[in-house]
């Protein structure tokens, strides 16, 4: 058996959506080629990421978003962020960590978690991460969202991750999932539904997947609409038709 890869959410979730995509991005490297909507993923991240940074020095949030610098185009994500972090402070919230990188060698897990945010009362962290898109269920980032936790609790043992969310900074909407019975609260109220023991269960098998897929070296092709936008489609024809 091969040496384990060490696995993120991008890996797990790209393997799912396609083996074959998979196998050109992270085994022959093959680097795909930032889109539009990957650029303005990544400069809505460092705008947040700039944000946070300056409100964890104690820069007041109104002063903050006054003085900040943006592409006009960004204007309804900056609003949706402003709501986001006044959110935060006005519920009780401070912030943890930010764009922290974490690696599990446990579970050959890593990865970078966009924002966590602390009860100021207790030892509860709730994680976040920054979508640019339109809302979507949180059944979609369920996956994602357990890893994160299994990141987090790795490194702060002592603490309890009560409750995980994505926060579509265009629309300014939240999707958020809690972790099992957790006490009410502003952000916690807004679960539709819960993260269960067999939703772990699942990131668990789609894992011992990816690492069968790899053994074996045979990645399939998941044939589908999104076929015709993936980068590597010419590749993939020219390889396997």
């Amino acid at each position: 058996m091969t040496d384990k890869m060490t696995l993120s959410k991008s890996k797990i979730n790209t393997f799912i959506e396609c083996p074959r995509k998979f196998k050109y991005r992270y085994i022959d490297e093959i680097t795909e080629e930032a889109n539009e909507y990957m650029l303005l993923g990544t400069e809505v991240h460092e705008i947040a990421e700039e944000i946070a940074g300056e409100l964890m020095d104690g820069n007041e949030i109104d002063d903050v978003f006054l003085n900040l610098e943006y592409d006009e185009k960004l204007e309804d994500h900056i609003r949706g962020l402003e709501r986001f972090f006044k959110d935060i402070y006005s519920n009780g919230y401070e912030i943890f960590s930010v764009e922290e990188y974490i690696v599990d060698e446990d579970n050959d897990l890593n990865g970078i978690v966009d924002i966590v945010i602390k009860n100021k009362e207790s030892d509860e962290l709730i994680i976040f991460d920054y979508k640019t898109g339109k809302p979507r269920n949180i059944s979609k980032y369920k996956l994602e969202l357990c890893v994160y936790k299994i990141l987090l609790e790795s490194k702060y043992p002592d603490l309890t991750v009560a409750s995980a969310g994505i926060y579509f900074t265009g629309a300014g909407a939240y999707r958020i999932a809690n972790f099992g019975s957790v006490g009410a609260d502003y952000f916690k109220s807004q679960s539709k539904e819960d993260i269960s023991s067999g939703d772990f269960d699942y990131v668990d098998g789609v894992v011992d997947n990816l690492y069968g897929t790899i053994d074996r070296n045979y990645f399939k092709k998941e044939k589908g609409f999104l076929c015709k936008y993936c980068f590597y489609k010419e590749m993939c024809d020219e390889d396997f038709g």
